[in-house]
């Protein structure tokens, strides 16, 4: 009876040490998640922001890469394109319903998104709506995904809309700490974007 009662006890005192295992466990996942929910409800209502850096589109076998100067205002904005060949400038102009796109040639080409434009014209098959968001290290709001964390609680993943957004380097001197380099995959299309310069408004 008494080494029942033991070996009773003893199972007790394991299955109470798993679970404040794993509580421990589970607890640096569940600060993490606060805290970017956090940054995204700061992040969201600072709805300007402009950044300069270099990005490169690749589809397959068509890629282009450039630097670029990228001026968000609410839901509009506007990327200038710089390539390393002067013909391949553009400027992309957008706002809700209309995207214009501007060629070095003086050419201007409309299209109602952004992404129907870039398909179009240049074969870049890119969510560019939801790279406002991505581009921030925030989720794109009411669309489901999944969210990874490294092991100091730092975003290192986003899932959504059938793209794997992998955020490389971050800079940890801005209040919320803002992407400096992230690459954004789904299939053969993939996006990487590396940010010289921040402004946010």
């Amino acid at each position: 009876m008494t080494r029942r009662f033991l070996l009773l006890a003893l199972a007790i005192v394991l299955a109470g040490c798993a679970v404040r295992g794993s509580e421990r466990a589970q607890a640096p996942v569940d600060e993490a998640e606060r805290l970017q929910r956090a940054r995204e409800a700061e992040l969201s209502v600072r709805a300007d922001f402009g950044l300069l850096g270099r990005i490169a589109v690749r589809h397959g076998d068509s890629a282009g890469s450039g630097r670029f100067d990228w001026q968000q205002r609410g839901s509009a904005y506007t990327l200038n394109f710089l390539a390393p060949v002067a013909t391949r400038n553009w400027r992309l102009e957008v706002r809700p319903g209309k995207a214009v796109l501007i060629e070095a040639n003086g050419a201007v080409r409309l299209a109602a998104s952004a992404e129907e434009l870039l398909s179009r014209e240049l074969d870049w098959r890119l969510p560019a709506d939801a790279l406002r968001y991505w581009v921030l290290g925030v989720r794109t709001p009411q669309v489901a995904g999944r969210v990874e964390y490294d092991a100091d609680g730092q975003l290192r993943l986003i899932e959504q809309s059938g793209w794997t957004i992998r955020y490389e380097e971050f800079d940890g001197s801005r209040a919320p700490a803002l992407p400096r380099k992230l690459r954004a995959r789904s299939g053969d299309r993939e996006v990487r974007i590396v940010v010289r310069r921040w402004t946010l408004e």
